[in-house]
């Protein structure tokens, strides 16, 4: 009887988790992603980068200058020093197209380097 009620117990908490978006959907694909800011832009290449909705993703920042490192629609900002690596990781939950932003010293001061694409399942 404990078993019975111990497994539909374990059953509830894992739907309600799905439910409300809290677990990654089945088929997760973990991802990890290059983004070298060279003088306030990234390469042409990395511009956009495309993944799937429930991807697990880590991005690893690099820059040449001090900047700040914003991602819109994720709330993700950090700041990046010189030559140093910094590793951001989260779950591709929401699906559209987010701009990837930088504030630093440079003409304008801040201004959108790429986007970051999440594809709907």
């Amino acid at each position: 009887m404990r078993a019975a009620r111990a497994i539909t117990c374990a059953a509830a908490v894992a739907a309600a988790f799905t439910v409300l978006g809290l677990a990654a959907p089945a088929g997760a694909e973990p991802r990890s992603i290059d983004l070298v800011i060279g003088k306030g832009t990234l390469p042409a290449d990395d511009r956009l980068v495309a993944v799937t909705q429930g991807d697990e993703l880590t991005l690893r920042l690099t820059s040449d200058k001090p900047v700040e490192f914003h991602l819109h629609g994720y709330d993700i900002e950090q700041k990046l020093l010189p030559g140093v690596t910094v590793s951001r990781r989260f779950l591709a939950r929401a699906a559209g197209r987010f701009p990837l932003e930088v504030h630093g010293d440079f003409p304008g001061g801040e201004k959108v380097i790429g986007y970051l694409e999440v594809r709907p399942q």
